[in-house]
């Protein structure tokens, strides 16, 4: 009898265990537009959405860093400023008016960061270069990317980071998220390819125009590596409280929580 009251305790005590093992996280996928698409400087009105949004992390697309453009801002750092001291990590793309043009990830600070990169993509002749942002924290990783408008492109730029991912993080043990603008609707062959290896967790819902979405272009992946990765919520938000979605830049925000175990 008291062996087994000991193994029922020993199971419960397992179990509970195990829930408390999975940890809930909120991320956030952003076109801001250089944050001035509809304003000089929107930094302070996307930071106020970003936090009502309860963001853990955020993966930020089309960000200037210290160019003429965008009065000679480390964009990213300003953000980092706004939230009260995030981590982040800014890949250039391309040199821009005296600074650069490219993509981010900003976390909370009490995320460990253990890692950070810089993946160059390929383009075509007469396009814009592209980048991805990676960050490893301690329990998962995040990467942000911006792919180009052209099919060609597209293809190449997947298989590039693809390549990557199964060189890098094949052997993790944690999940790699990937948020981005992929400039692919939902049915197109980019979003067939990355759904090979990629689990989509977001909804295919139309994200831009901000003012007037008719189109899904923004999304959110993982590659899961056995962990169990739960979708709680997601959505693309058309309102908030506390700043305006439609104003803010020309995208709207993908958000996401997840509980990872």
């Amino acid at each position: 009898m008291n062996m087994k009251i000991i193994t029922i305790a020993s199971l419960a005590f397992c179990l509970v265990s195990c829930r408390q093992a999975a940890t809930e996280y909120t991320l956030v996928q952003y076109n801001v537009g250089a944050f001035h698409k509809y304003d000089s400087s929107s930094v302070e009105h996307i930071a106020r959405a970003v936090k009502e949004m309860a963001a853990d992390v955020v993966t930020f697309n089309e960000v200037d860093s210290c160019t003429t453009r965008t009065g000679v801002v480390d964009q990213m750092a300003a953000f980092a400023g706004e939230m009260g001291g995030w981590n982040q990590h800014y890949a250039a793309a391309m040199p821009y008016k005296g600074g650069a043009y490219g993509v981010g990830v900003a976390g909370k600070p009490e995320l460990e960061v253990l890692r950070t990169d810089r993946i160059a993509l390929p383009k075509l002749d007469g396009h814009e270069p592209r980048a991805v942002a990676v960050v490893e924290y301690k329990d998962f990783v995040l990467c942000s990317t911006h792919l180009d408008l052209t099919l060609e492109s597209q293809l190449g730029q997947i298989e590039v980071l693809n390549h990557y991912m199964d060189s890098v993080y094949a052997d993790c043990g944690k999940p790699v998220f990937l948020g981005g603008d992929f400039n692919a609707f939902p049915d197109s062959e980019p979003i067939a390819l990355m759904q090979k290896t990629w689990e989509l967790l977001t909804p295919v819902t139309n994200s831009f125009p901000s003012h007037a979405p008719d189109r899904c272009i923004d999304y959110i992946f993982v590659r899961a590596h056995g962990k169990k990765v739960s979708v709680e919520a997601a959505e693309i938000p058309v309102a908030l409280q506390t700043a305006d979605v439609a104003t803010a830049t020309d995208h709207l925000p993908v958000v996401l929580t997840v509980t990872v175990e």
